[in-house]
């Protein structure tokens, strides 16, 4: 099976996953303590992106057709050792590993500078070496999702020990 063919069947599963989830999320009630995003509003909110997500990746093995015809190239192989990818072991582990830091890190720093260093080493992690890029993503990830929850949402994040540090 080639790339583009498993991108479609991924992006087709991922597109009835996410409308089945959203079906799911309409269904739950909210509380007399609901704020104004309800029950519903986050698991809502992960079904569209995970939506949107899957119909990207559908329309991309699409664009790609042409790829799936062809045969590879001889000396290639397919699959995650032909890139040259860590074992997904040491994958999960190492990712399990900067998730934990994270969560030890987010009642101290908060959330906004928590983030930002989890994002970073995720994708420092997952192979992006453009450091630019990854310093500017990192930059820019803690308070555009701070303003998505806290603002928009109106979902209190936490500071973690700012106000302590600041004499607050």
């Amino acid at each position: 099976m080639n790339d583009a063919l498993v991108d479609r069947i991924s992006g087709g599963l991922g597109m009835l996953l996410a409308g089945s989830y959203i079906v799911s999320a309409q269904g739950i009630e909210d509380s007399l303590l609901a704020d104004g995003v309800g029950a519903s509003g986050v698991p809502m909110g992960v079904g569209i992106v995970l939506l949107i997500a899957s119909f990207f990746l559908f329309v991309k093995s699409l664009k790609n057709k042409a790829a799936m015809d062809e045969p590879p190239h001889s000396g290639e192989t397919e699959g995650p050792a032909a890139m040259g990818s860590k074992h997904p072991h040491a994958m999960a582990l190492g990712l399990l590993l900067i998730l934990a830091a994270y969560v030890f890190l987010l009642p101290l720093l908060g959330y906004v500078l928590s983030v930002g260093i989890l994002v970073g080493a995720v994708a420092w992690f997952a192979g992006a070496r453009a450091y630019t890029s990854l310093l500017m993503c990192s930059v820019l990830a803690g308070p555009v999702l701070w303003l998505v929850f806290d603002w928009a949402l109106e979902i209190r994040l936490p500071v973690g020990l700012w106000p302590m540090w600041l004499g607050k």
